[in-house]
């Protein structure tokens, strides 16, 4: 018989890293659902909404990669070259 009740295990079940992947992965779906909508959608009123969530669900994905690459479980995106410092290294 199958018991679906409520455990009182503290034992951890799912480790947080696959919790991290899972929510990244539900929010990259959030943001494509948005941008389907977004398309098509024929009503002007709504696209302004639908930009707006779709920012709000990008700054979560953002929090969410940030948490990701401070524990090591994902890698750092590459990003741009600081050309100031390159600049101010060439003149020394």
């Amino acid at each position: 018989m199958p018991d679906f009740g409520v455990s009182d295990s503290t034992t951890q079940t799912f480790s947080d890293k696959l919790m991290m992947f899972h929510m990244s992965l539900i929010v990259s779906a959030g943001v494509g659902n948005y941008a389907t909508a977004a398309a098509a959608s024929q009503r002007s009123d709504l696209m302004v909404d639908y930009e707006r969530l779709s920012l709000e669900v990008s700054r979560l994905a953002k929090s969410g990669a940030d948490i990701m690459i401070k524990n090591n479980w994902f890698e750092q995106p590459p990003g741009t070259k600081d050309r100031e410092k390159l600049a101010r290294n060439k003149e020394e």
